[in-house]
């Protein structure tokens, strides 16, 4: 077994586990811990350049998830946004195909949470989001982005 269908079969025993939005936050939790964990061992010797969009999309994509630039395109980048879309293999979409799990639920639920907390790492008024129209498998590709936001009030 090589290793994308070994991710893939983990996914699927994971999402199996899980039974739905409770559980998927479940995971979502667990998933940021690791990704926080990651970024502690990391993150001093990372050496992201550019605007804190650009490092967070740099950070989360080619260095945490260790993506090809290709299969994330940015198409739209300023100082306070970057757009991107995805079309590389995704594990979590091949195993949400599989079982016939909806993608707008469990990437909301499961995904959402893991890459917000790791971009925070950056700057703590990033946000991350993802279109629900652009998804896969109901497009060609998941578009998502990064934006800095406003500072949060502190009491």
């Amino acid at each position: 077994m090589d290793r994308r269908e070994g991710s893939v079969r983990r996914n699927v025993e994971r999402l199996a586990k899980a039974g739905g939005r409770e559980g998927y936050r479940r995971l979502a939790e667990e998933a940021a811990r690791k990704r926080l964990e990651w970024y502690e061992r990391n993150g001093e010797g990372l050496n992201l350049r550019g605007s804190a969009v650009r490092r967070a999309y740099e950070l989360l994509l080619i260095r945490y998830l260790g993506l090809d630039p290709e299969d994330v395109p940015v198409i739209y980048e300023d100082e306070e946004r970057i757009v991107w879309r995805s079309s590389n293999f995704c594990p979590l979409l091949e195993a949400c195909t599989r079982t016939g799990l909806d993608t707008r639920v469990v990437c909301r639920e499961y995904q959402e949470v893991p890459a917000q907390r790791l971009i925070e790492k950056v700057d703590p008024n990033l946000r991350f989001s993802r279109s629900y129209e652009k998804i896969r498998p109901y497009a060609s590709f998941c578009e998502e982005a990064i934006e800095l936001g406003k500072p949060k009030a502190t009491r």
